[in-house]
């Protein structure tokens, strides 16, 4: 069996990139669902409308 060294800066780097492969594939999930992309899509229009009646509400 052979053994690999990897520097905790290298492991830390993987990691995140790990981390930001998960959050690409799951926006990637979330543009293949249409009815979460209709209701993204109304939610941004009411948003630039104004058409809520508590900013901290959102």
């Amino acid at each position: 069996m052979d053994n690999i060294n990897i520097s905790k800066a290298a492991l830390a780097d993987l990691i995140r990139l790990k981390e930001e492969f998960s959050s690409i594939i799951e926006s990637l999930e979330l543009m293949d669902n249409k009815e979460f992309m209709d209701s993204f899509e109304k939610s941004r229009e009411q948003i630039k409308n104004r058409e809520f009646s508590d900013w901290n509400g959102l």
